[in-house]
């Protein structure tokens, strides 16, 4: 009974732990060669000889070019010569000793062409700029353009057109930098494809140059971080200062007003406060002065000494000054 119960064990690990069959996937390249590859699980244990043929064909042949990764056949690319082909069923077929697999493969929608050529930029006699390239069959082909302007992110692709290699864009700005890039596929009408092309390598057009621009950009980089780094250090600085000295007291004092030429009344020009204006506030009988000559002690002069100390509480008081 044990015995039976390990031998079902080892045959269930032998389908769980058996090699998967290898998954072949094509595609046609530019209208020109069918690449598939059978590594999508990972590269084989061992060798596979490939044949693929479209239906109708008269001669089935190997693969005429394989791919290889580690020494270990993993893909082929294998031309034809009718593109019209890809409408009709691709048949696969992988051989290892007595093993065989053979799929059925549909390549209508599955083709990707390379990127458009001659791809060229230039200023046309109508002010516009005019970006023109080259693609397989452009009668059954659909383009999309791009650009940028000064190194700033792609914009939305432009609406695919079909039948022509060329793209205008409208009255550019001289002093920017327009970069441009266009990618293919066939269109609907003669089969659409699923897969775009890459997008070529970009042109550029406009007198604002791109390393210039880069550069720019390094140098603002540059001296934000300088400025940061004397800024924080500066803070740090009156940091210190604040916390090892005392605090400075500001005190505002008004500016004095400039006094007029002619001054009527110097209380205009001088604010006291309200007590201290009164304080200075005097109410005094004006005194005149006069002189006299000296002569000589008599009478007379005790009669006009008395005569002053007499009118002494009157409004007018007559101060005599001996003059030597």
């Amino acid at each position: 009974m044990m015995l039976t119960r390990l031998l079902l064990l080892f045959c269930l690990a032998g389908h769980v732990f058996a090699e998967e069959p290898p998954d072949v996937d094509c595609l046609v390249v530019h209208l020109k060669y069918v690449h598939c590859t059978w590594n999508k699980h990972g590269t084989p244990e061992v060798n596979y000889t490939f044949t693929g043929w479209f239906h109708g064909d008269k001669v089935i042949t190997e693969c005429p070019t394989y791919l290889s990764e580690n020494n270990t056949n993993t893909g082929c690319n294998q031309p034809y010569d009718d593109p019209v082909k890809r409408f009709n069923t691709f048949y696969t077929r992988l051989e290892h000793g007595e093993k065989k697999i053979q799929r059925e493969h549909f390549l209508k929608s599955k083709v990707k062409l390379n990127p458009p050529t001659n791809v060229t930029v230039k200023n046309g006699s109508d002010s516009n700029l005019w970006l023109s390239w080259v693609q397989i069959f452009p009668n059954c082909v659909e383009s999309e353009v791009r650009y940028r302007i000064n190194n700033r992110k792609w914009g939305t692709p432009s609406p695919a057109s079909t039948g022509t290699q060329s793209y205008c864009i409208n009255l550019p700005i001289r002093n920017y930098r327009y970069e441009l890039q266009v990618r293919s596929r066939v269109w609907s009408g003669c089969g659409q494809s699923d897969f775009w092309s890459e997008w070529s390598e970009p042109v550029v057009w406009g007198s604002n140059n791109g390393t210039a621009t880069n550069q720019m950009n390094n140098s603002m980089s540059v001296w934000s971080a300088v400025l940061g780094v004397v800024g924080a250090f500066i803070l740090i600085l009156l940091v210190m200062m604040l916390l090892h000295h005392e605090r400075i007291r500001i005190i505002f004092i008004p500016v004095v007003p400039k006094p007029p030429l002619k001054l009527h009344n110097t209380e205009d020009w001088f604010e006291f406060p309200k007590g201290l204006k009164e304080s200075f506030n005097y109410n005094e009988r004006p005194c005149s002065v006069r002189e006299y000559c000296h002569v000589p002690q008599s009478d007379s002069e005790s009669s006009d000494c008395s005569t002053c100390s007499a009118n002494t509480d009157q409004t007018d008081c007559s101060v005599t000054i001996p003059v030597n």
